[in-house]
């Protein structure tokens, strides 16, 4: 199941376990931080779709490959040519023309699994099954970006994905300005049920204002896109609206290529 926030669950869980992970998760804030400084020249909005369903990969990148940009598209090997939450999942084939096309495949667990609550040595065999995926597609496992399945991340989690992976994406929180956090980006989340209570036009405007970085995250993109979603129509909005408001409109990757060269 889909969760809208990092907090959420999708078990019952004894009271005693979800104050564990919530005190595991606030002091991830804390921890392991590796903090990216952005010094551009403009403001940033990164498009990114998590455990890369059909529809995102066809209808979410044509919509991108119109406005002549690309976005990152986080894999879970495991849901390939399968179904989740009763949306059709990527297939190979599918993700190669991604990759084809310019647009980037990053780590999402093998099997999307809450990797905050497993133990460490089956965190790694996840990454290490999922690299070996990736790595069949082409994809470069040297600057391999993550995200938190579910938006989890704890304490654990957050180490052992600093020790792996360029970049760690969690949801929600917001704009980046100033410096970003590379083991737990933030990001806007896109979906139909506005879960953030801010919208992405004023999350937006900071980015292009103060020359931030603006994460967008969503899922399916289709007509009757669910919770967790967006259409096609809204998509295509949100990246004009980037683009008017002077933004530079990339990849994930593209953007920490981005902000590392213009700090030097």
């Amino acid at each position: 199941m889909r969760c809208a926030t990092t907090g959420c669950s999708d078990a019952p869980q004894d009271s005693a376990m979800n104050l564990a992970q919530r005190a595991s998760r606030f002091l991830s804030r804390h921890t392991d931080r590796r903090l990216l400084p952005l010094r551009g020249e403009v403001g940033v909005v990164s498009f990114s779709f998590d455990d890369a369903p059909m529809s995102a990969c066809m209808a979410g990148a044509a919509v991108l490959e119109r406005h002549g940009v690309r976005g990152t598209f986080y894999v879970a090997g495991g849901l390939t040519d399968g179904v989740e939450e009763g949306l059709a999942c990527h297939s190979e084939a599918v993700l190669r023309r991604l990759v084809a096309e310019g647009h980037q495949l990053g780590c999402h667990s093998f099997s999307h699994v809450h990797v905050d609550r497993i133990p460490a040595a089956s965190r790694r065999e996840e990454f290490d099954r999922n690299a070996a995926f990736l790595g069949g597609l082409g994809v470069d496992l040297r600057t391999l970006d993550f995200a938190y399945p579910f938006g989890g991340v704890n304490v654990g989690a957050k180490h052992d994905c600093a020790l792996r992976f360029r970049s760690s994406r969690a949801t929600g929180g917001g704009t980046h300005v100033g410096t970003a956090d590379l083991n737990a980006l933030r990001t806007h989340r896109f979906y139909r049920s506005q879960p953030d209570g801010v919208s992405y036009e004023e999350r937006l405007a900071v980015a292009a204002a103060q020359r931030g970085w603006l994460v967008v995250n969503t899922h399916e993109v289709q007509p009757d896109a669910g919770a967790f979603g967006c259409t096609a129509e809204d998509l295509s909005r949100a990246v004009g609206l980037a683009l008017e408001a002077g933004c530079l409109v990339l990849t994930v990757g593209g953007a920490l290529d981005h902000w590392m060269g213009a700090g030097r």
